[in-house]
């Protein structure tokens, strides 16, 4: 008796009707498989594993199965699947049984964000992986998650490009998702518009400050008809006014030191009516005597008050 280990069968592929057995890549065949699969003539490795192969595109992929119920000469697909090798309804498909290894590593990268964001993304991974006989290099599996599908590529696998998934620990590696963006850098951008704007106020300011001196020019007229210098006559005329300075010379330990002295109201003054005014020198004027002053004060006091001293007036 002649001992194979190969099956080789050609059906029709169609997509589950059972949404329960949508979740991973099991398939269900025909009743005739598992007949020819457990013969005396075949040599069959379990878990049974396959490798299912596109007769049109030659596109192919692996699965186990889950069930022996299928009609003869069909075969049903997860609809990821089907989507996944680019599979019709009625497309035929090869199947032959295959040998994989353990798998001891595997890198994805999900196609959405939202995935890494969940806080139980990677146990979600593990329990999904449980459904998942096996996986290849290049597919795009399906997770199903609160009314959400993720797709999720497999960009790699080791020890080889396809790896069995039963009774395995393998080490999960993720790749940025597909729509990942990174985060602008505002901060510089913010820093950038600050300096400029306040580098356009500077310059804007400083003009403003030139134009301080130029406000108001010319003169101003009162209610009675006399004018009023303006700010640069103002100005004008407090140059004109000179502090006299004397200086004068002390000894301190033997050296000579210059000191200014301040004379006030020592230059000539003008009214507003431009007549000129006499000035006085703080020389000039007599220093008061506070001791008469205090005098006379005591001497009112001892005089006292003296009420009804004036004239007195009847009325008639």
């Amino acid at each position: 008796m002649t001992t194979t280990t190969l099956f080789d069968q050609y059906y029709s592929a169609l997509p589950l009707s059972k949404k329960h057995l949508e979740a991973g890549n099991k398939i269900i065949m025909p009743a005739s498989a598992i007949d020819q699969l457990t013969s005396r003539s075949m040599k069959v490795v379990y878990p049974m594993l396959f490798r299912i192969t596109s007769h049109a595109t030659r596109q192919h992929s692996h699965c186990g199965v889950v069930e022996f119920t299928a009609n003869e000469g069909f075969v049903l697909l997860p609809t990821w699947m089907m989507k996944n090798m680019k599979l019709q309804e009625g497309d035929l498909v090869n199947i032959r049984n295959a040998r994989l290894p353990k798998g001891t590593y595997i890198k994805i990268q999900p196609h959405a964000t939202k995935f890494i964001n969940l806080s139980n993304h990677k146990s979600l991974l593990e329990i999904a992986f449980r459904d998942f006989a096996c996986l290849t290099t290049g597919d795009t599996i399906e997770i199903n998650h609160a009314d959400h599908k993720y797709l999720i590529d497999v960009l790699e696998t080791k020890p080889s490009r396809a790896i069995s998934m039963f009774d395995t620990d393998c080490e999960v590696d993720f790749a940025q998702p597909l729509d990942y963006k990174e985060p602008e850098k505002k901060t510089s951008v913010l820093g950038k518009r600050e300096r400029t704007t306040l580098g356009d106020e500077d310059r804007k300011s400083s003009p403003k400050q030139k134009d301080d001196s130029k406000r108001f020019p010319g003169e101003g007229r009162r209610l009675g008809g006399i004018t009023v210098p303006g700010v640069n006559s103002f100005d004008q005329s407090m140059k004109k006014l000179k502090i006299t300075e004397v200086a004068t010379t002390k000894k301190v330990d033997g050296s000579k030191q210059g000191t200014t002295e301040f004379m006030p109201f020592s230059g000539m003054a003008k009214r507003v009516d431009s007549q000129p005014l006499v000035a006085v020198s703080a020389k000039d004027v007599e220093p008061h005597d506070q001791s008469n002053a205090h005098a006379k004060v005591k001497e009112e006091e001892h005089q006292g008050f003296k009420a009804f001293t004036g004239k007195s007036f009847r009325l008639m």
